[in-house]
């Protein structure tokens, strides 16, 4: 996987150099990867339960056959969703060349494609998992709304990408992202990432509520898009708050600290205060906006 989509680098030979940003990535992939797919092993195994009183034949077409499909599917899916994040990054980031960062052991790059893959394998595991479901049913009307599902879950991915781009320049306005990550700013590096990491956590609540809403029976697919999308919309502007926030709050308690002149000193200690305290954020702002998920889905109900 990673051969494919970094082909300019030989893996085995950066291990062997010791170099850690390529480790970072690599590790990164296998997560998002594992977290994508793990949907489809989960039903596989639930189907798997469910055989007693089953003859071999039932259990090959109802159980062992439904479950490779998903579990290959979810692959396919998994992937593409991982090429389009590198792609995209690159695209956004035109004052950066990643590969070459990558080769010279840049650890801040590595952190924030990182941070990117798993923001992504966050957002797309819900999507992935409706698919499934659909595939189980063996319905192409449902097979498409998967398929539907997964288009919307990898367009919010790509957006989780660029919106916690420009976040982080809202922000922290004194700091030029690109040109820190150039310089190796590790605190930079994973301040960027958890800033994605929180915006992924609140969206991929926004996709769960697409995703059983178009698979539901309680809700239209008129109003499952509308309420799916209206979700999405309170989930990213709550985030956006909450993060900006964060940040304000945790300026103020720290009176004797300049974060801004910290992180440019990539003082690295400073970086990982400022990412736990956004990543849990977005773990409180995810259940608020789960709450906010039920009393949208019942006022779009039939």
């Amino acid at each position: 996987m990673f051969n494919k989509i970094l082909k300019e680098i030989d893996l085995q030979e950066e291990l062997k150099k010791g170099n850690t940003s390529v480790g970072i990535v690599t590790v990164a992939i296998m997560i998002t990867l594992a977290g994508i797919i793990s949907g489809s092993v989960s039903r596989i195994t639930s189907s798997i339960s469910d055989i007693s009183g089953m003859n071999v034949i039932d259990i090959l077409v109802k159980v062992v056959a439904p479950g490779i499909v998903q579990l290959a599917v979810g692959v396919v899916l998994a992937v593409v969703a991982i090429y389009m994040a590198f792609k995209i990054w690159g695209r956004i980031t035109t004052k950066t060349k990643e590969i070459d960062e990558l080769h010279k052991n840049n650890v801040a790059m590595g952190i924030v494609m990182a941070g990117i893959l798993i923001a992504v394998g966050f957002v797309i595991q819900g999507s992935v998992s409706g698919i499934g479901t659909a595939i189980a049913t063996l319905k192409v009307v449902e097979i498409l709304l998967g398929l539907l599902q997964f288009a919307i879950g990898l367009i919010l991915a790509m957006a989780c990408i660029y919106v916690g781009f420009s976040l982080f320049d809202k922000i922290l306005t004194e700091i030029d992202l690109q040109d820190e990550l150039n310089k190796g700013n590790t605190a930079v590096g994973i301040v960027s990432a958890a800033i994605m990491i929180t915006l992924a956590e609140v969206i991929r609540s926004a996709v769960s509520g697409i995703t059983s809403g178009l698979l539901g029976q309680e809700m239209n697919f008129i109003g499952a898009i509308v309420g799916g999308v209206t979700h999405l919309i309170v989930g990213i502007v709550f985030a956006v708050i909450a993060i900006y926030i964060a940040f304000k709050i945790w300026d103020k308690i720290t009176a004797k600290i300049e974060e801004t002149d910290e992180l440019k000193k990539n003082n690295v200690a400073i970086g990982i205060v400022m990412a736990g305290v956004l990543i849990s954020v977005g773990f409180v702002i995810q259940s608020a906006i789960s709450g906010i998920g039920v009393a949208i889905a019942i006022a779009f109900k039939i």
